[in-house]
């Protein structure tokens, strides 16, 4: 009789056991769930302000900006990430809540493009300086946001749903911008012939609704349930030293290939980046119309080549839909050069937007992965201090050598450029193993 009620006491204890583990796992993919909706509604609130963000560069030119002003708002962002990505990283690993700090500083960067909508009514003169400085002053909270939002993507969404949840997110955002930036080309234009919504009207009306969209988007991100982070204990006067950053990528060798293989493959594109919008507006005289039907079909390039890569990374995994990607993702540079027809480039951006996404899926996978959880945001904000340091100086010499050089000349160079750092990740292959 001890014997049997024993037997049963241990079978309840296991069903109980086992009961609650079924509950906890319940409550794990309730909340998973949860956040991966909340990530796609904010998404599609975001993509409205991105809309009006792709017309950034076109109202700064149409403005008056010069040449090296566009450059500026390529360049200096990167040097402010230079200085505040590794700083900001290492602040939110020191706080277990880091989701307000995260969705503060992005309301702040939002909070500007309200301020550029309104800006002609406050100022007459030196407008496209004002813009301008505007832009890049928002690029310092946007810096700090930026340090603790791909980390935090990470806490939030498993390994095994990520591929899925990005892809999903930048097909919602893709579709939406897509039809958006083609319906403000059409506004743009057609406005012009409005006497009240002239120029800069018809460009302020357009950031006024891109800054609503972000505010429902900041409220959709407040819904997301961010699990606390763990913390890494540092005495209040230790800093990152060359030391720790040489130890860094000594200890994680792959971690320093992808480093060296990604700067070399964006050179190339930091290289020429400024000069597109040089190119299309002033030497093949694109409308507003143009620059909105452009971004358009770019956009459902990004759509279908999401659709697409999101089910052969699982397929073939991240390496290979890397390596397999890469090469042909620097071809936009030479078409666009060796073919300056306007109806021709709308063609090629759709064609190198179906390419992109699987670069970016794979390459994001394989950086998550290599990243000890503990120092993600460390890991990830020195990664990104050094791309950002190529992202300061390449649009600055672009720009500068577009002074001498034919543009259509620079765009082979970054063509090439790109191409010797697509072909470094077969030189010099990275190999990711999962931490999680």
């Amino acid at each position: 009789m001890i014997h049997f009620l024993s037997r049963l006491s241990g079978q309840l204890r296991a069903r109980i056991k086992a009961m609650r583990i079924r509950l906890r796992g319940a409550n794990l993919q309730g909340r998973i769930d949860h956040n991966i909706w909340y990530l796609y509604v904010e998404v599609f609130w975001a993509a409205i302000l991105s809309a009006a963000a792709s017309f950034n560069a076109t109202y700064a030119v149409r403005l008056g900006a010069s040449n090296t002003m566009i450059g500026w708002l390529s360049s200096v962002p990167a040097l402010i990430a230079v200085f505040l990505l590794v700083p900001s990283a290492r602040f939110l690993e020191r706080k277990r809540q880091r989701a307000p700090w995260i969705w503060g500083s992005l309301f702040l960067a939002r909070l500007g493009y309200g301020l550029i909508a309104v800006l002609p009514w406050l100022i007459t003169e030196h407008r496209a300086e004002a813009v301008v400085g505007l832009l890049l002053f928002i690029s310092i909270p946007s810096t700090f946001f930026t340090a603790g939002f791909n980390p935090l993507l990470a806490d939030v969404v498993p390994e095994r749903d990520r591929a899925r949840v990005f892809a999903n997110r930048n097909i919602i955002a893709g579709l939406t911008i897509a039809v958006l930036t083609f319906l403000a080309g059409r506004w743009l234009e057609a406005a012009a012939h409005i006497r009240w919504a002239t120029f800069p009207t018809n460009y302020q009306i357009m950031y006024l609704i891109g800054f609503v969209g972000a505010v429902l988007s900041s409220a959709y991100l407040l819904k997301i349930r961010v699990p606390e982070s763990e913390v890494i204990e540092r005495s209040p006067r230790q800093k990152t030293s060359p030391a720790q950053l040489k130890m860094m990528i000594e200890e994680n060798r792959d971690f320093t290939r992808i480093i060296v293989n990604t700067l070399i493959f964006n050179l190339g594109e930091w290289l020429v980046s400024p000069l597109y919008i040089i190119f299309f507006l002033r030497h093949l005289h694109a409308t507003d119309g143009w620059v909105g039907l452009n971004s358009t079909l770019a956009n459902i390039g990004v759509i279908i080549g999401y659709a697409i890569w999101q089910r052969h990374i699982y397929k073939w995994g991240d390496s290979h839909t890397l390596l397999v990607t890469i090469p042909l993702s620097a071809s936009y540079a030479f078409l666009v050069s060796l073919f300056p027809n306007l109806t021709l480039i709308l063609v090629w951006g759709v064609l190198i937007n179906i390419i992109n996404p699987g670069v970016n899926l794979s390459h994001f996978n394989i950086l998550l992965k290599l990243c000890p959880p503990e120092r993600r945001a460390s890991y990830i904000a020195f990664f990104s201090t050094v791309m950002n340091m190529g992202a300061f100086i390449a649009p600055l010499i672009g720009v500068a050598l577009s002074k001498t050089l034919d543009i259509r000349l620079l765009l082979l160079i970054g063509g090439s450029i790109r191409l010797i750092g697509a072909l470094m990740f077969h030189i010099l292959p990275v190999q990711v193993r999962s931490r999680e």
